[in-house]
């Protein structure tokens, strides 16, 4: 069987466990707020005026009043999900992969009626050969500047869908292979409307591949894993290590033994352990800000590449600077869409600490590890008088191992959409939904 084969024989087949709930009920309500908060964004906005032309159709853009074609919902809710980064990711791939499975899938169900449970399942189907298919190609993939939310992304969201749409195992492996030639991104464009537009290209491109695999168009088998394929061109490919991550597929889950990083600002992943670690450092300078002399940002290599605006200019720059989202967490203590509209990094005293900040690449202990406990991120500052403060962080404040808390996640969706913070706990009711499509119009509502 080849890797595409094996992909579709799970995603038509496998049974997710009842436990994943736990991971991707409130992902899936925390990626919804972020829809609903980024549809009024510039790009959403100029997106959908670009191309709300050539979709009519019934599936709504959550957070208006317009409706569009399943494939072009599916994208433009994608680039509004994604337009704050405040979106959820996962470390083996290196993805934000509810914001692509979400919008593809809700599309999807206006297209074939299903409830929470065909929604539940489809996504873990979609999420397990996003996050296998990063161990397979391991983040050399990323480091060679591939935005794996997009490369990686479209071939989850096509099992996902095939899955939701009940695809054969021929279709779906078809499904796959089309998806892999719509593989695309590049991290070059962070820092720019192309990055939501990526992510919105990934769920629209899935979708669509389990489309035209359902009326019969087909790809080739062996286009994922040949040396002039997907893992040839776009990764260090090595068979064996491609072997074992599909040997994995839902034995366990990758949900379970990863789970999700579930984000509290909208900035770039890569800087939330620094925050984090600024945030732990905050009291210890309160009535202090003055007297600081330096700060110094330490990351692993891969991370620092990813985050190339050091003295930001414009409100997308400043959500990938590692100096102006600490030094927006040392003077507030929390960075929130207002103080992004409000051009944070140009306030004094922020400004001030930015042009003191100098960050510190070091070379990856373990490159195969997003967040290697044992290389944290050092967050350094020193104040007059040679007192010296510091913090490592091994886990940003929403990762797995140091997770949001239900108050907290609340309080996130309520801030996003000005819904009573109560909504966000009616919306994990999601999986028990008979209508997936209907339950969403009216929490959008």
């Amino acid at each position: 069987m080849t890797p595409v084969s094996r992909l579709a024989a799970f995603a038509v087949s496998a049974a997710p466990d009842a436990g994943l709930k736990q991971v991707i009920a409130p992902a899936v309500a925390d990626c919804f707020g972020c829809i609903l908060a980024g549809a009024g964004s510039s790009a959403a906005r100029r997106a959908t005026q670009a191309l709300a032309a050539f979709g009519p159709g019934p599936v709504p853009l959550y957070g208006t009043g317009d409706t569009l074609s399943a494939p072009m919902a599916a994208q433009l809710n994608a680039v509004a999900g994604h337009a704050w980064d405040l979106d959820d990711w996962e470390e083996p791939g290196n993805t934000h992969p509810t914001v692509i499975l979400l919008p593809a899938l809700l599309a999807a169900s206006h297209i074939r009626r299903s409830g929470g449970a065909d929604l539940f399942a489809a996504y873990a189907v979609g999420a397990e050969i996003i996050m296998r298919l990063g161990e397979a190609v391991s983040l050399d993939h990323y480091a060679r500047g591939f935005h794996s939310t997009a490369t990686l992304g479209v071939i989850g969201v096509a099992g996902a869908a095939a899955r939701l749409l009940r695809l054969t195992k021929e279709q779906t492996a078809h499904a796959l292979a089309l998806a892999v030639s719509q593989s695309a991104g590049f991290t070059l464009q962070f820092g720019s409307n192309a990055k939501p537009l990526q992510a919105g290209w990934a769920a629209r491109g899935g979708l669509e591949a389990a489309l035209l695999a359902a009326q019969g168009v087909t790809g080739q088998p062996h286009v994922l894993d040949h040396a002039r394929g997907f893992a040839g061109l776009m990764a260090d490919f090595d068979p064996r290590r491609f072997s074992q991550a599909l040997d994995r597929l839902g034995a366990p889950w990758a949900l379970d033994e990863y789970g999700l990083v579930l984000k509290p600002w909208p900035s770039c992943g890569y800087t939330h352990r620094l925050m984090t670690a600024a945030l732990e450092l905050r009291p210890a300078l309160a009535g202090r800000l003055a007297g600081v002399t330096s700060i110094r940002a330490g990351m692993p290599d891969f991370h620092a590449a990813i985050l190339p605006f050091d003295r930001p200019r414009t409100r997308t720059e400043a959500l990938f600077s590692v100096p102006a989202c600490i030094a927006q967490m040392l003077v507030s203590g929390n960075l929130t869409l207002d103080d992004s509209a409000g051009a944070f990094w140009e306030q004094p005293e922020t400004a001030r600490l930015i042009s003191l900040t100098a960050v510190a690449p070091e070379p990856a202990k373990r490159p195969e590890m997003n967040y290697d406990p044992h290389q944290p991120d050092q967050l350094t500052i020193s104040l007059g008088g040679g007192e010296v403060l510091q913090f490592a962080c091994g886990y940003p404040l929403g990762a797995a191992q140091n997770p949001m808390t239900p108050d907290q996640l609340d309080a996130k969706y309520a801030a996003l959409t000005g819904h009573p913070e109560n909504t966000f706990t009616s919306l994990l009711q999601w999986p028990d939904a008979p209508d997936i499509a209907a339950f969403f119009r009216r929490i959008s509502a």
